[in-house]
């Protein structure tokens, strides 16, 4: 993994990318393109062709991003990645940037795991709590795992809140296990 130099590139990016709106547009698409680079193996195999000139791969790269209605920022931007032989770092400079852009616009993504799918009030309520709690605009990206019981998982970066029933259940256990 090359981190360090995607989060160079992620840097610059942001900084070319100027207004928070932009920031988020950009930010989409580069999801889009990196997801695309891992799901498609025939992107890959074309940008990774050493036989292929510089040259076709960046028209190749310019009419996926024209076709994908991406900034013309972001389609000069991967054109200029491939010219550096670096589009290889997509996914790493994808992450950086979606880190980068998080910080900057202060907004957080949280992942929780739940045991039945919420209603439209209660993602907002888990919304706002989660908003209040970390100080930041939080969106949500929800999973159903009925295996938890109930309750809910949350991670947000590196925190991760465990309030589900399973693991309330098991720190019972263990505390009845320890004879307390």
């Amino acid at each position: 993994m090359n981190g360090g130099i995607g989060r160079r590139y992620a840097k610059a990016l942001i900084n070319l990318a100027g207004s928070d709106k932009n920031i988020e547009k950009i930010g989409q698409s580069l999801k889009e393109i990196a997801e695309l680079y891992v799901e498609e193996k025939t992107v890959r195999n074309v940008i990774l062709e050493p036989k292929l000139s510089k040259a076709k791969k960046m028209v190749f790269i310019g009419e996926i991003t024209k076709k994908m209605k991406c900034d013309p920022l972001l389609n000069k931007y991967c054109r200029y990645l491939v010219s550096r032989s670096r589009f290889d770092l997509i996914g790493d400079i994808e992450r950086a940037y979606n880190k980068l852009s998080s910080e900057k616009l202060g907004t957080a993504t949280a992942m929780v795991v739940v045991s039945h799918k919420l209603e439209k009030k209660d993602e907002e309520a888990l919304q706002k709590q989660l908003s209040d709690y970390t100080g930041k605009k939080v969106t949500l990206s929800l999973k159903v795992d009925e295996s938890i019981l109930g309750g809910a998982i949350t991670s947000i970066d590196s925190l991760v809140l465990d309030g589900s029933i399973k693991n309330r259940l098991n720190l019972i256990r263990k505390t009845i296990s320890k004879g307390n």
